[in-house]
C-alpha cells in the first residue's frame, strides 16, 4: 500500500515580512497570517492524515493548530528550518536582495558557516525517510508535517534527486506544500503541490 506524506509550509511569520533569516529562531505569525490559516483551513484541500507532526518552532506550532486543530502534533527537531548560524536574524532590505542571497546559498557562493543546501537536503531526507518508517510500523498509511520552507524544497531536492536548482524554481506558499506518495517499499514515487 502507498504511504501519503503531506509536507505543510507555516502560516506568514514576522521574519517573512521583513525578510530575515529566521533558520532555528522562534518568530510568531503575523495576525494576517494567522488570519489567512483560518481562510485555508476552510478552502483548501488538505489531505487528512493518521498523524500529525511538526517542528518545535512556535510558527510551526501556531499553523498545525490553526488548521488541524483536533490533532496533537508529535514535535520534532529535524523538520526546523536551514540552520543559518551566524547568518540568523539578518535582514534583507528587499524580497529580491533575500532571493539573490539564496541563489548564491544553492551554490555555497560565499559560505559563511550557515548548513549548507547538501546538509540540509541529507538532514530532511533522512527525517522524513525515518518518519515514513515509524508510521509504517505503527501500521499509519498517511502523515502530516508542519515545517519550513527552506527544509521542505531541500528535502524533495534529495527525494527526487533533483539538481540543485528546482530548489529556487519550487514555490511553497505560505500555508500551503507537497503530497509525496511513497510505494511499498518506501521510495518516493510521486509528488505534487497542494491544490487550492
Amino acid at each position: 500500500m502507498d504511504f501519503v506524506l503531506t509536507l505543510v509550509r507555516h502560516g506568514e511569520s514576522c521574519a517573512n515580512v521583513r525578510h530575515m533569516l529566521s533558520g532555528w529562531m522562534d518568530v510568531d505569525l503575523t495576525d494576517r497570517g494567522k488570519e489567512e490559516l483560518m481562510k485555508m483551513r476552510e478552502t483548501v484541500s488538505y489531505p487528512q492524515s493518521d498523524a500529525y507532526f511538526s517542528s518545535p518552532l512556535r510558527r510551526c506550532i501556531e499553523t498545525c493548530h490553526i488548521l488541524f486543530p483536533e490533532e496533537t502534533p508529535i514535535v520534532r527537531d529535524c523538520f526546523k528550518e536551514v540552520n543559518f548560524r551566524s547568518l540568523e536574524g539578518r535582514i534583507f532590505p528587499t524580497k529580491e536582495e533575500i532571493d539573490s542571497y539564496f541563489q548564491s546559498w544553492v551554490n555555497d557562493e560565499p559560505y559563511v558557516d550557515e548548513e549548507t543546501l547538501s546538509d540540509a537536503k541529507e538532514r530532511g531526507m533522512n527525517a522524513i525517510y525515518d518518519t515514513v518508517a515509524e508510521c509504517r510500523a505503527d501500521g499509519v498509511t498517511s502523515a502530516t508535517i508542519v515545517m519550513h520552507s527552506g527544509i521542505m524544497r531541500a528535502s524533495i531536492v534529495g527525494l527526487f534527486h533533483l539538481d540543485k536548482s528546482e530548489f529556487l524554481r519550487m514555490s511553497v506558499p505560505n500555508g500551503l506544500g507537497y503530497v509525496i506518495t511513497f510505494s511499498d517499499g518506501s521510495t518516493p514515487k510521486s509528488y505534487r503541490m497542494i491544490s487550492q
